[in-house]
């Protein structure tokens, strides 16, 4: 099973070394990283099933607090890269939802052995739980696919990444800046072409249940 794997390295020798493994394995690398922001960039624009991530990586934010972002906002599986073995980087680690842990240097078997987990268990679940979000549309996070009823509805990226942030939150409001640092990474943006946004999402989905808060952003209404 072909896998779709963001590496999370700072040291280009052992990014080159994980990058050349998972593609001799026919896996595809869909990016190379040495941070979370830059992580989360790559996240949102391609499909991802697995992160290899270093605990220390440049940036504000760790490893371990990168990871859990992505799993939690992309269902992604995580192997996490460490040089330590200490019992701290140990407990740190604990709180994140990780099959594995290599301790550099690895060998090249103990990483494919991981993978092959990975696309295991990936293979054994026939059919990703869909959230239903009223009675005609729903919504599977693993991939990230809109459903109007059991037809897949296509969306560009910022679409998707619009959805995404809705379903995410689960009915609270989502303001409009954080639409906007989500979608044109926090860029000046007109009101006019975020409405814009809506607006063909709106053309495209009719009875979709998202709602405008005026003067706040908006959220999805419960379901029916």
């Amino acid at each position: 099973m072909k896998m779709s794997v963001l590496i999370i390295e700072d040291d280009s020798i052992v990014a080159m070394h994980i990058r050349e493994t998972v593609q001799g394995h026919n896996h595809q690398v869909v990016g190379v990283v040495k941070s979370a922001e830059s992580a989360f960039r790559v996240a949102r624009e391609k499909a991802v099933d697995i992160v290899i991530s270093d605990i220390n990586i440049e940036g504000e934010m760790d490893g371990i607090s990168c990871c859990k972002v992505l799993q939690e906002s992309y269902h992604v599986s995580v192997i996490l890269v460490s040089a330590y073995n200490d019992m701290a980087t140990l407990q740190n680690a604990s709180s994140l939802d990780f099959t594995g842990y290599l301790i550099k240097p690895f060998r090249e078997d103990e990483l494919l052995t991981l993978l092959d987990l990975i696309a295991l268990r990936e293979k054994r679940k026939e059919h990703p739980r869909r959230k239903k979000l009223n009675k005609v549309f729903s919504y599977c996070p693993k991939h990230q696919t809109l459903y109007k009823e059991d037809q897949v509805v296509e969306l560009s990226q910022k679409e998707k990444t619009f959805l995404e942030a809705l379903i995410r939150a689960n009915g609270a409001i989502v303001s409009y800046q954080y639409f906007i640092d989500m979608i044109w990474d926090g860029e000046e943006v007109s009101d006019v072409a975020r409405r814009q946004l809506v607006f063909r999402l709106k053309q495209k989905l009719p009875g979709f249940p998202l709602k405008l808060v005026r003067g706040v952003g908006y959220k999805l209404e419960k379901s029916l």
